[in-house]
């Protein structure tokens, strides 16, 4: 059988977060037209696969796309709910992209190859039926699949399980029912927060849950309140010469927070919780602190620093996926493709929705690139001082592109940018420009990690 053939301007590879952000915004700032290739049955890529209770861990108003807002924009500190994200990528994909007339979308399909060149050539395969559909690129290729989210759904655990021992992932924590006699929760990251949450909320006594968390980590505190803003507040941070310095000052400023005072965190993935929230870990008193989990057997957990037993009646919950994923930083814009990465540490939205306005613009790819240095999401606690130095540098530098600068201010998503509007000041633009200089070189001259 003959494929099907389809002529875009753009090939938009996966349609999470980032393919979704990237077409919305590409979509209102052009008049190209695209094809969304995706392997879900939805989009919203990893939410799709996530666990029913989650939530995102910020604010609504920095995540989706630039055109629409979410439902939960408007409700202050109220974080959306799984079901509300998937409704909302469900509505944007149907009533924006597709119903604009230049957006193709193919939901379960895979991409089997790409043949670059000009036009370039790719064929996408339904995991449904086998068809293959042959797409004709005119402009460029996106991949929006690099810099990805896994979520436990996604992988098997990372370490040997004795056949019998009932460890499951997340997803089927609300499925189990008996009321298991204890609970151990494996992961320390955004959804081992959520996994102890979610027991707690039910009225499970926090003498029945133990926590393996390989290492502490730094939090966001989602409920900070600064006597000025972030932007005035991170100045501060000129005064403290070596990581362990700022990050205290950091902490001291109410920006992040730990979950153990007696205990100094050694890494930062992002994850964010509130005030109300830290308390409520905080009544979790069984945290193992012995590394990574290496087998899980009748007798108990062989973790990388020692073993320790397990009670009868005990349920493993898995929470160990990686959460974002640590790539190689590629060039974002290359000849015939484009690479969408993170341009704002665990921001995808944003970064996809500016890549998108720097391709509508009329700039070259060595530009374009100038203002579009890819960011690594941060694994480390000294990675905190790159988290909010990227902000500040990226203040600077896109504040300085008129065009660029003009369409944040306008954008729901701006708000990624703390302080954005401050940047219309050149005093402000150089303290900006000053903090995050200053910050790079502390992380140059101490080479301790904290």
């Amino acid at each position: 059988m003959t494929p099907e053939t389809i002529t875009v301007d753009y090939l938009i590879i996966g349609a999470g977060a980032t393919g979704m952000a990237f077409a919305d915004a590409l979509l209102g700032e052009s008049g190209h037209t695209m094809a969304v290739v995706d392997r879900h049955h939805a989009p919203g890529g990893h939410w799709t696969m996530s666990y029913p209770f989650v939530r995102l861990h910020g604010p609504s108003n920095v995540y989706g796309v630039h055109s629409r807002a979410m439902p939960s924009d408007s409700t202050g500190a109220s974080l959306a709910s799984r079901n509300e994200v998937l409704d909302y990528y469900d509505r944007i994909m149907r009533d924006v992209l597709v119903a604009s007339g230049r957006v193709t979308y193919l939901p379960m399909h895979d991409i089997a190859d790409v043949h670059a060149g000009r036009p370039a050539i790719a064929r996408a395969r339904s995991l449904v039926n086998g068809a293959t559909t042959r797409i004709v690129v005119r402009k460029r290729v996106v991949d929006a699949s690099y810099v990805n989210v896994t979520v436990p759904a996604m992988k098997r655990p990372g370490y040997d399980v004795e056949d019998g021992v009932p460890v499951v992932p997340v997803n089927q924590l609300v499925e189990l029912g008996g009321a298991p006699e204890r609970f151990t929760i494996i992961g320390a990251g955004k959804t081992g927060l959520d996994a102890c949450l979610w027991l707690l909320n039910q009225g499970v006594d926090p003498d029945r849950i133990r926590w393996i968390a390989p290492r502490d980590a730094w939090l966001v505190n989602r409920s900070h309140e600064g006597a000025v803003s972030q932007f005035r507040e991170l100045t501060s941070l000129h005064g403290h010469d070596s990581v362990g310095d700022a990050i205290a000052a950091l902490e001291e400023l109410g920006l992040v927070i730990r979950r153990d005072p007696a205990v100094t965190p050694s890494a930062f993935r992002c994850a964010t919780v509130s005030s109300t929230e830290l308390e409520q870990l905080r009544r979790i008193e069984n945290v193992v602190r012995m590394g990574r989990v290496r087998r899980i057997d009748s007798a108990g957990v062989v973790l990388e620093a020692g073993t320790v037993a397990t009670p009868p009646g005990t349920v493993y919950i898995d929470c160990s996926a990686d959460g974002l994923t640590q790539k190689p930083p590629r060039p974002v814009f290359s000849d015939g493709a484009i690479t969408v990465q993170t341009l704002l540490p665990c921001l995808v939205a944003p970064s996809a929705a500016v890549i998108a306005k720097l391709e509508a613009l009329d700039l070259d790819d060595t530009t374009r690139n100038a203002l579009a240095p890819p960011a690594p999401n941060p694994r480390a606690a000294r990675d905190l001082l790159s988290f909010y130095g990227t902000r500040m540098e990226r203040l600077h530098r896109w504040s300085g592109t008129p065009a660029l600068f003009d369409w944040l201010c306008g954008s729901r998503l701006s708000a990624a940018l703390f302080d954005l509007h401050e940047m219309a000041d050149p005093d402000n633009r150089a303290a900006a420009s000053a903090i995050a200089a200053h910050l790079d070189d502390v992380l140059k001259r101490d080479d301790v990690t904290v």
